[in-house]
């Protein structure tokens, strides 16, 4: 079962659990069960707020950001610099067997993280000079001024995890919450932008010819060997169609 079929398949058992949600679902029974809290997880710092069906079940609502700069990724002849900036909403549902603090969690998230960044050229080149690589092809900062880089995800991803909330069954006050899991975002989509050098106009038709020709030649070039980069990010990138999920936090029962 390749990736995208697994997460169909976690997609269509979410769906299937919602429908098993107990009848006795009400807004008595969320208002009185309502607790509200802050944890600090691995996508940042956030807040939730968590509504109790009855003794086994619950629904909860999260939201956490956080952001870094200047993350480096060598793959080959490239340096990516990334700025990352994380923000996600999860919507879950959680399962206490036991009615106590121990629960298994099911859901989605909506992710809305933004990946951006800017590939660093070589300072020694063949050129002389700094150049960019791709596909070991050598390419002058005289021709080409930055080459930026965007990295999206799906934007809804499956969530299964386990965890523990010590307030859910308390009448009211403090709880601690605990929570570990995964979610699967799909594999990443890579995008460049490339900034090219502006070509200097000397007047004369038949040498700005050339040099637009020469140009064109180039892009067609070059555009063909970032589809062979973008294979080499795609493999680097891998790696995080499954993304870990660890969080730790207090709440307040109502």
């Amino acid at each position: 079962m390749n990736s995208k079929n697994f997460k169909m398949y976690i997609l269509s058992g979410l769906v299937s659990s919602m429908l098993l949600v107990p009848s006795s679902l009400s807004a008595e029974n969320l208002y009185q069960g309502t607790s509200v809290g802050l944890q600090s997880a691995l996508f940042g710092f956030g807040a939730n707020i968590k509504g109790k069906i009855n003794n086994s079940f619950g629904v909860k609502v999260s939201f956490e950001m956080a952001s870094a700069d200047d993350i480096e990724i060598d793959a080959e002849d490239l340096t990516y610099n990334f700025d990352v900036d994380l923000h996600d909403m999860m919507f879950l549902a959680d399962w206490h067997p036991w009615q106590g603090s121990f629960k298994t969690t099911a859901g989605l998230m909506i992710n809305g993280t933004n990946v951006e960044g800017r590939i660093s050229p070589n300072e020694d080149s063949e050129f002389g000079g700094a150049a960019f690589t791709f596909n070991d092809v050598e390419y002058s900062t005289k021709d080409i001024g930055y080459v930026d880089t965007k990295v999206d995800f799906d934007p809804i991803a499956p969530y299964i995890g386990i965890g523990w909330d010590t307030s859910f069954n308390k009448t009211k006050g403090f709880g601690f919450t605990f929570d570990l899991g995964i979610a699967f975002q799909g594999a990443a989509r890579v995008e460049y932008d490339v900034a090219y050098t502006e070509l200097k106009k000397t007047g004369n038709e038949s040498v700005d010819k050339i040099a637009q020709d020469k140009r064109d030649k180039l892009i067609k070039e070059l555009n063909s060997n970032l589809k062979e980069e973008k294979k080499i990010l795609d493999d680097e990138l891998d790696k995080y169609q499954i993304l870990p999920y660890i969080s730790i936090g207090v709440n307040y029962k109502f």
